[in-house]
């Protein structure tokens, strides 16, 4: 599949070292360049993934060149009162699929404690993400270079570990 096909609309890139530790606010509105690494906010994608059905491309990047990437054919976000709930299914690509793990969970962060963990797994991985107790992707962690011994940068599971940085994350939606 050419990414370049037409129609995407970019939800969240990481690509440096911005500070995806934010409060629920923060994440509601939006933050970052888009030019850079930012997250497009929760009301934003929410309205968009509610206007019609919308697949979800994931595309990642290792230090050393790899790309990998994981498609959903099912993609939506709910509004605040149901803390931006996520609905997402229908896999497909080269990266284990990580993300079904998180369907249906709310969204947290380290101000709002949505998770299904005795703690806030946001505190613990830094960044505010659909949570169950606690992640098997974290794309909102810390960036940092390669390998390291926290599970709280940003990681995608099957892709060498949770433990391991991705240089490049990059979240779109196109409308099918």
């Amino acid at each position: 599949m050419d990414e370049f096909d037409g129609g995407w609309t970019v939800l969240q890139r990481r690509q440096d070292n911005t500070n995806f530790y934010r409060t629920w606010a923060e994440y509601k509105k939006g933050f970052g360049y888009v030019e850079k690494s930012f997250w497009l906010g929760n009301d934003n994608i929410h309205i968009l993934t509610s206007s019609g059905k919308y697949e979800l491309r994931i595309d990642l990047g290792d230090w050393t060149g790899n790309k990998w990437y994981a498609i959903y054919k099912t993609f939506a976000v709910g509004n605040e009162t149901n803390k931006y709930i996520l609905t997402v299914g229908g896999y497909s690509g080269n990266a284990k699929d990580s993300l079904t793990y998180h369907n249906r969970m709310k969204f947290t962060t380290k101000d709002r404690d949505n998770d299904k963990w005795s703690k806030n797994c946001a505190e613990h991985a830094k960044g505010g993400w659909w949570y169950l107790d606690c992640h098997h992707t974290n794309l909102n962690g810390i960036y940092k270079k390669g390998e390291s011994h926290y599970w709280n940068v940003v990681s995608w599971d099957g892709i060498k570990n949770v433990y391991y940085s991705m240089k490049f994350a990059r979240m779109m939606i196109r409308r099918l």
